[in-house]
């Protein structure tokens, strides 16, 4: 599966794609298996929040999506008011991977709980865990999301008052991200893992018909965090 960015090879300009995780939520100050359970985000992960707004901040971000989840919509609000960014518009399909028997769970608890399935989960991530949202499923989602994405960015990259430089942001998890990347790379399993810290960022340029990521896991000066 491809992604297909030819509609910006003519625009004239350069359209960045910042790809951020949410912040440290009450969820991960307890080590839960959140999938799609809705954890509000910790104080940690709000001034996480702004400081990443603040780097985002007069880099020619026009428009913001995100995840409905509360960890991220958050995020995503804190974010875009410290850049000075227009309210972030809610994307479903940015939303988390359904985790299955190991939601709501500790990694340790899901090991004692299900010692054949934590074999298969070490073995083929998610792919190995009953009733968790699988890898084409997840591939299908993220192309639909970089549909969305890209159409929203050619629709202002062609716009003659645009900047020569625009971009758009959409905050969502670190399971789901991996996907918005891999389906970019050509990667069609869940291993090897990219890194995820919190209020990560991946940065993606295109120019014309050249696509290069400018950053990987960046984390805005003063955040910390990891998975």
């Amino acid at each position: 599966m491809s992604i297909d960015f030819s509609s910006l090879s003519g625009c004239g300009r350069t359209v960045d794609f910042f790809l951020l995780r949410h912040g440290k939520s009450e969820g991960n100050k307890k080590d839960i298996i959140q999938g799609r359970l809705d954890y509000p985000l910790s104080a940690e992960g709000r001034e996480q929040a702004q400081k990443t707004g603040a780097w985002l901040a007069g880099r020619g971000i026009l428009i913001s999506r995100c995840s409905p989840l509360s960890r991220a919509a958050e995020t995503a609000l804190i974010a875009a008011r410290a850049a000075g960014l227009p309210p972030p518009l809610p994307l479903t399909e940015l939303q988390e991977l359904d985790t299955g028997l190991y939601t709501g769970l500790t990694l340790d608890e899901a090991r004692a709980a299900y010692p054949d399935m934590w074999r298969s989960f070490q073995a083929e991530s998610w792919e190995g865990v009953d009733k968790a949202e699988k890898t084409a499923a997840l591939r299908e989602r993220a192309a639909a999301v970089w549909n969305t994405l890209i159409g929203e960015a050619s629709d202002f990259a062609h716009r003659p008052e645009t900047p020569a430089r625009a971009g758009i942001l959409a905050v969502s998890h670190a399971g789901f991200l991996q996907w918005l990347i891999k389906t970019v790379c050509g990667g069609e399993k869940w291993f090897p893992l990219f890194p995820m810290g919190h209020c990560g960022v991946y940065h993606l340029c295109v120019t014309g018909t050249v696509l290069r990521w400018e950053a990987v896991n960046f984390q805005a000066p003063g955040v910390t965090g990891k998975r």
